[in-house]
């Protein structure tokens, strides 16, 4: 492969003194890094995003400032939904004490670099990168068509399987051999059968796309997540990083509740869309309806500051 000579060597110095300058320089290690198709998009609406590459997302920092919590989050907020991409964060200066424990829960690489274009990985996340052997590149940015050698029907029989699952008890209702009265044992019968094929047709249709299915009884919900080993990221090739803490399906309780509408609301201060925020929360194991509750007393409160 052409990456394992490209590897072998570091970029050579270049001069920065300028932020463009400063996210061709971030594109161009992430090249060297594995991710092959990385390109700088100075001065385009990137929403907080400056680097992209099939398999990770970049934002670089061209301040003396130290990078404190809330640009990275801005960062993870600007990350499209349901993306996998690995977050990349680079900066001329340093990263504060908050900043480095919120890319650990977040799993984001942190950089710094040199005026001569030089890069010094910060915390676990980015020495990964820095020092991973070509053989063990992501394959997401060299070999996007591995999932594409797969043939429609091994790709999505699962869902073809799970959706005949979830029409099958309509298609039972009048069946005589089936329902033989008297009528209460019938809608026994009709409610075994849609729990039974509807549980194992969810399953299909989420395995397909790389997720298990939880049951939690406190309070009784079922919550759909990501299964380690599974979903767009390794089904490419990739290996994906350690699941944090706050992506393990927990429920919402009033212990932290306050904390969670604080940090709500500090996102939406600074610029975050809702949708984002929602988005946030519902990583972190809040369930659907103390979404709305939370997202409802953070707009409540930004109002009364």
């Amino acid at each position: 492969m052409a990456e394992t000579p490209q590897r072998a060597v570091s970029p050579q110095p270049t001069q920065i003194s300028s932020w463009q300058q400063a996210e061709t320089n971030a594109a161009r290690w992430m090249r060297h890094w594995g991710f092959a198709d990385a390109t700088a998009h100075p001065g385009g609406p990137d929403s907080g995003i400056d680097v992209r590459a099939a398999g990770a997302l970049g934002q670089v920092k061209y301040q003396a400032a130290q990078v404190g919590r809330p640009e990275l989050q801005r960062f993870v907020g600007a990350r499209p939904y349901g993306s996998t991409a690995q977050l990349i964060f680079f900066t001329g200066s340093n990263y504060t004490s908050t900043a480095v424990a919120y890319a650990l829960e977040w799993n984001i690489a942190l950089f710094t670099y040199r005026l001569d274009g030089a890069m010094t990985p910060v915390n676990d996340s980015a020495r990964r990168i820095h020092h991973t052997p070509a053989s063990t590149v992501p394959t997401a940015a060299r070999k996007p068509e591995t999932v594409g050698n797969q043939t429609f029907w091994q790709r999505n029989w699962r869902v073809v399987a799970g959706v005949s699952l979830l029409m099958a008890p309509l298609g039972s209702i009048g069946d005589e051999k089936t329902y033989t009265g008297p009528f209460p044992l019938d809608v026994l019968k009709f409610v075994c059968v849609l729990v039974a094929c509807w549980s194992l047709g969810t399953f299909l249709i989420a395995a397909r796309f790389g997720k298990r299915v939880s049951l939690q009884i406190r309070p009784f919900r079922v919550a759909i997540v990501s299964r380690p080993g599974t979903g767009a990221a390794t089904a490419a090739g990739r290996t994906p990083g350690p699941r944090p803490a706050h992506e393990r399906p927990t429920a919402a309780t009033s212990t932290h509740k306050g904390g969670l509408v604080a940090e709500a609301a500090r996102l939406l201060r600074t610029g975050s869309k809702q949708h984002q925020v929602d988005k946030i929360l519902k990583d972190r194991g809040v369930g659907f309806m103390d979404r709305g509750r939370v997202l409802t007393e953070a707009r409540k409160r930004n109002k009364r500051s």
